[in-house]
């Protein structure tokens, strides 16, 4: 507003003498004079010392009211000076919204812009600037309280205080951090009397539990959780008899559970009679000793498993030999109920289906699907060549071959009508044959390719190409035969590997006799008392696996003492409840949600004492 005035003068006095001067100048030592006055109001201009300049070209257009030079640089000097004036009052009216930024800008500007010698506005400025970081080290101050408040809110008392303490001395005009810091430490000395009466009310301490909830009192006198604490330990004085009897019941049950052998409920028990503190060391080791049977019990049922698994599969094996492979595969199939991922039962499963499926192929069986039509097929074979026509004979016996390859009668029928039929025909449908026959064998379907060609020569003895690729495939396969031939070394280092795993398996080291016997296997794969063990110890280690992975799961989702705790604020809000203390009650469930919160149980009980307290 000084400013402001300052100019509004000057303009004045600028046209008052206006009207007081002569037209023109004609003294030389005058124009020199007023040359030299526009000469210093240009460099009081251009030391941005614009209040000077003013000054001095008033002063000429007192001289020289028809100065042009004088009257353009007058006018960019008011404008500067309004445009400081300007910026100075903006930078004022932000620091009153708080924006820190915008004022600064302005602020800056006008320094930027303007000469230190200007009094007057280096003296409001200097206000700008300093109001400014009265306003920054305020936001560094409402920071530092909102730090200290976050460490409150957690309850790390020792921090909050530190940050109120700094807070104070960073900002002394501040009073907030010296209120937070006297709460703050009435909060963490209430807190303390809180954590030592929890702590005694949860050693059972009851008595020492009282005193500090009534100290508590003495700090908060409208403190909810105390009064609920006191009520509780209350109703524990004068129920003591009774939670003491349920106390013992609980005990008693395990200990008649534990000696019935039912030791998942006997540890039930027992964790409540440890909940409500009774005989806690005696219960602990009678759950140990309950932990203990239950492991031994689970050892000997995968033990049971892994030598019924064995019988199934040395039996499986047996009547595979004796080619009974309807009775293997169902007795394979008892031993994969028992245990359903076991590689060797598998493994035989498939020898016994693809050896029954040949089987079933040579005759087709009477329970076949295909029963009906292959018979209705062979009939029609038979009639077809019993009237002569072998063409059509041919092509029934066709059809069963398509789809039992290895059927005896219809390769039988197929070759008498082929020696019938016209040769031209013959070597036709020979020619055929052949093909399918060098289809077969390029995508390794040696048994079907020998098949095809072998019912070629029973028809053309003379059928070079046949006998040629016959050869080479049962060249192929007795290569392949001869390789598969186990030599005595083998043989014999196979059996130090099964002895040496019959030897880790008396130590119970399943894992490395399961390599020891993969490895005789290897050597000599029909070695089938290496791969029965095999199979007995693979099931048994993968149901310890599983029930170890179970236990493992179950120790890691709730531990015991966690369990032992949620029961503890269970049966406690059970109390409470039957005796009408609702509040109480709540108070002990919703523990429980902290650990558990999808305890459904025990929110519908939580609802109950709510509606309770509202009746």
């Amino acid at each position: 507003m000084i400013k402001y005035n300052r100019m509004v003068f000057f303009l004045t006095a600028f046209f008052v003498m206006l009207c007081f001067l002569p037209l023109r100048a004609q003294d030389k030592e005058f124009i020199k004079e007023t040359a030299k006055y526009v000469e210093d109001g240009k460099e009081f201009y251009e030391n941005k010392n614009y209040y000077e300049a003013v000054e001095v070209l008033t002063e000429v257009l007192k001289r020289d009211p028809w100065n042009d030079k004088a009257k353009i640089l007058l006018e960019k000097t008011l404008e500067k000076i309004e445009d400081l004036t300007g910026r100075l009052k903006d930078g004022f009216e932000f620091l009153d919204k708080g924006d820190i930024d915008g004022a600064y800008e302005n602020f800056l500007y006008v320094k930027d812009n303007s000469n230190p010698k200007e009094e007057d506005l280096y003296g409001l400025l200097a206000g700008g600037f300093n109001s400014i970081e009265k306003m920054k080290k305020r936001k560094v101050y409402e920071k530092i309280i909102n730090k200290g408040d976050g460490f409150l809110d957690q309850k790390e008392f020792d921090a909050a205080l530190d940050l109120f303490s700094f807070a104070e001395k960073f900002y002394p005009e501040g009073e907030l951090a010296s209120i937070k810091y006297e709460n703050a430490d009435l909060e963490k000395t209430v807190n303390g009397i809180r954590m030592d009466a929890i702590h005694f009310f949860s050693e059972n301490d009851l008595g020492g539990s009282r005193i500090e909830w009534n100290n508590l009192l003495e700090y908060k006198p409208d403190d909810e959780e105390a009064r609920i604490y006191l009520s509780k330990i209350f109703f524990k004085e004068s129920e003591k008899d009774r939670l003491t009897a349920l106390a013992k019941s609980y005990f008693d049950n395990g200990v008649i559970l534990f000696n019935s052998k039912q030791y998942e409920e006997s540890i039930d028990q027992f964790e409540n009679a440890i909940a409500m503190n009774y005989k806690i060391e005696v219960s602990r080791d009678y759950i140990e000793r309950a932990r203990e049977a239950l492991k031994k019990k689970t050892r000997e049922e995968s033990s049971k498993m892994a030598v019924d698994v064995a019988r199934f599969l040395r039996e499986g094996i047996k009547q595979y030999n004796l080619e009974q492979y309807k009775k293997a595969l169902s007795v394979l199939n008892e031993g994969l109920l028992i245990d359903p991922e076991n590689t060797q039962i598998q493994e035989y499963i498939i020898r016994a289906t693809i050896a029954l499926k040949r089987e079933e192929e040579k005759s087709v069986s009477l329970f076949s699907p295909f029963y009906k039509l292959i018979n209705d097929l062979r009939r029609l074979g038979d009639r077809a060549y019993a009237t002569g026509n072998y063409t059509g004979s041919i092509k029934f016996w066709e059809e069963i071959l398509l789809i039992f390859p290895f059927n005896e009668k219809a390769r039988l029928g197929m070759t008498r009508a082929l020696r019938k039929t016209d040769p031209s025909l013959a070597r036709e449908i020979l020619a055929g044959m052949f093909e399918d026959a060098k289809s077969y064998s390029r995508r390794e379907k040696k048994r079907e390719a020998i098949a095809k060609l072998k019912l070629i020569l029973d028809v053309d003895s003379r059928h070079r190409d046949a006998r040629a690729l016959l050869k080479e495939l049962e060249d192929e396969n007795k290569k392949k035969e001869e390789q598969k031939v186990v030599s005595k070394k083998d043989r014999r280092q196979a059996k130090d590997l099964y002895d040496k795993g019959v030897k880790l398996y008396g130590k119970e080291n399943l894992p490395e006799a399961l390599q020891a016997w993969k490895k005789a296997l290897e050597l000599d794969p029909e070695f089938d008392e290496a791969r029965v063990y095999l199979a007995r110890a693979e099931t048994q280690l993968r149901t310890l696996e599983k029930i170890g992975a179970g236990l493992a799961e179950e120790t890691s989702a709730l531990s015991e003492d966690v369990r032992i705790k949620l029961k503890k604020h269970y049966l406690e809000g059970i109390n409470y409840y039957m005796s009408g203390l609702y509040k109480e009650a709540i108070t002990e469930w919703e523990e429980i949600i902290k650990i558990d919160p999808a305890y459904e149980s025990v929110v519908q009980n939580i609802e109950r004492a709510k509606k309770r307290l509202n009746v």
